[in-house]
Order: C-alpha cells, then sequence, then structure tokens
C-alpha cells in the first residue's frame, strides 16, 4: 500500500504544514501511526526547505514565507520521533531567524513561493508580523524538548 496521511482538504492529496499539530503537540495521531508517520513525512517532503516549512504551496500570503511555528511543529514531531538530531536543526534555524532583538517573524521572505504577491500583502497590513508570540512560544517548546532549557 501507499503512504497514507492527512490532506489540505477532502479528497485532493495536497498537504499543508499546520497538518504537523495533528500529530505533535495534539496528538490526533502518534508519530508511531501510520497516518502520523504518513501525514510528517508528506509535509516535510512537500513544504521543508532549508529547515524551514511553507504553509501550502499556493500560499501567496505576503508572498508565501517559510513560517517559523511550522518548523517547530516539524521539530517537535522528529523529538517525538526519536530523531533529536533532526529536531535540533529545525531549532537551530528557528533561533537563526530572529532579528538583531532576538524578535521571531511569523514567516521569513528570504525565498518566498510567490515574490510577486509580497508588496500587495505589505500595502495592506504593513510588514510581516514580528515579534509573533506563537513563533517564540513554538520555539520554547522545542527548546524545552529538546532539553535546551530548564
Amino acid at each position: 500500500g501507499g503512504e497514507f496521511h492527512l490532506t489540505k482538504w477532502l479528497g485532493v492529496g495536497v498537504v499543508d504544514g499546520s497538518l504537523l499539530a495533528c500529530v505533535e503537540p495534539f496528538g490526533l495521531y502518534s508519530v508511531e501511526h501510520p497516518v502520523g508517520v504518513g501525514t510528517v513525512a508528506a509535509v516535510e517532503r512537500s513544504l521543508g526547505d532549508g529547515f524551514g516549512v511553507y504553509r501550502y504551496l499556493e500560499d501567496t500570503f505576503y508572498g508565501g514565507g517559510r513560517w517559523v511555528l511550522l518548523a517547530g511543529f516539524l521539530g517537535l514531531n522528529h523529538a517525538a520521533a526519536g530523531r533529536p538530531e533532526e529536531a535540533m536543526a529545525y531549532l537551530r534555524w528557528m533561533a537563526a531567524q530572529a532579528n538583531g532583538d532576538g524578535e521571531l517573524p511569523e514567516q521569513v521572505s528570504d525565498r518566498l513561493l510567490a515574490p510577486e504577491r509580497r508588496d500587495e500583502w505589505i500595502e495592506r497590513w504593513g510588514p510581516v508580523a514580528s515579534p509573533l508570540l506563537w513563533s517564540h512560544g513554538m520555539y520554547l517548546m522545542l527548546a524545552d524538548e529538546l532539553g535546551v532549557i530548564a
């Protein structure tokens, strides 16, 4: 049989980065369950890029950047599956996205899926949210899981 995984919409095979949360930390499927394994693998394969994670391939929000919090979800999944080295690589990538004041953004704009769409969002709502509490929270959850912070 083929790989089973959660999908962005019923009836299609595409994934969304937020599906990672259905495995870790929310536990709809365990990291050992075939659907959990398949979902994490499909998201990482389809949306992972240099330890950053895109929301979905057609994302145009601020040009479709890689999301810090989704990297944290992927890191949590690797940690729960007994792959701390992979999880640590995601934590390091997250930390590297902080600005000079240590603030983490919602997403990073260095490798956009739809760069031609970035300016329309900036004109509408201003720059990408930073700091974003949820990005910081995911960083702390992953760091705690890996024993980096007490």
